[in-house]
């Protein structure tokens, strides 16, 4: 009996790019001995994406279309995805084919070898010097101070047996980060390097400002160091107070003085860190779901509802 593959897809206004993947796609998935079916997860999509995914199962009932109540994120949706399907294998890809298709085989293969994680090494990139330096920054400071390790340069192009899947949905994040926890469940995985191509169709949804929420979103999700750093940053201006109140040519005045700058420093600097990890606590111990399922625009079997 072959092994069952899910190619997990997230869409949000890509009404441009479907077709196009779906006949990329297909060429390298019918080439692999298995079972295989594409899951668009339509998230909340506004323009005709729906519809060009009913165009394609119209055709070929192995395309599934699982289609969120709203727009929830690329990481609820993907959660989703992974969540419903009941496979063996599961595979991770954006559809406007940044990310090869034709990699699909190639991860594949390692699996077949006895890999539990194959991801696409993302660092080649044609984009511009400015967006390469700042995305090495973020991934170069998010592997130095993240909890459990971060692989440099992995997205969430990968190929994962069913029992990391059960592992990293075990996690009841409200803010839930793929990558981490690929990286949290600690199987040694496999990576591919590639060109990651530039989108030939439709507009990304990513700018500078969304670049910059979903690197603070990392960072929030896969490390507690900058609630720990101010522990660090408290003992440095307490030692900063010993020493001007050791050195101050006025007294205890200038040194009162100096103590309520310093005060006021460290209390713009940590209020609004301990603020957001709080409100992520809070979101967390309330428990919403990351998604909900809209059965009326879905077209597949589904493990829940």
């Amino acid at each position: 009996m072959s092994r069952r593959l899910s190619v997990i897809v997230p869409v949000h206004n890509e009404q441009e790019n479907i077709r196009p993947f779906y006949e990329r796609a297909l060429p390298i998935l019918e080439s692999l001995a298995l079972d295989w079916e594409i899951v668009f997860v339509n998230d909340g999509s506004s323009d005709a994406s729906l519809e060009r995914i009913r165009e394609l199962r119209r055709a070929d009932d192995r395309v599934k279309a699982l289609t969120l109540s709203r727009n929830f994120g690329y990481h609820a949706a993907l959660v989703a995805g992974l969540t419903t399907r009941e496979s063996d294998l599961y595979a991770i890809i954006d559809v406007d084919c940044e990310d090869p298709p034709e990699l699909l085989a190639q991860f594949h293969g390692e699996i077949e070898k006895g890999a539990q994680i194959v991801y696409g090494d993302r660092s080649q990139r044609d984009e511009p010097a400015r967006i390469v330096f700042w995305r090495w920054l973020f991934y170069s400071i998010n592997r130095r101070i993240a909890d459990a390790p971060i692989r440099l340069w992995m997205g969430e192009f990968s190929m994962i047996t069913r029992l990391v899947r059960d592992a990293i949905l075990k996690s009841r994040s409200s803010f839930p980060f793929l990558r981490a926890e690929l990286g949290f469940v600690g199987y040694q995985p496999v990576a591919i390097r590639y060109l990651r191509a530039s989108r030939a169709r439709g507009t990304s949804h990513y700018n500078f400002l969304s670049m910059t929420r979903f690197a603070v979103a990392g960072f929030l999700s896969s490390s507690t160091f900058p609630l720990r750093s101010l522990l660090y940053l408290g003992a440095l201006f307490g030692a900063g107070y010993l020493a001007i109140l050791a050195f101050a040519s006025r007294g205890l005045l200038e040194a009162a003085a100096w103590a309520a700058v310093l005060s006021f420093v460290f209390l713009i600097l940590s209020l609004p860190m301990i603020g957001v990890y709080l409100a992520r606590t809070y979101k967390d111990v309330s428990g919403r779901p990351v998604y909900f399922i809209d059965p009326t625009a879905t077209n597949s079997s589904l493990r829940h509802g």
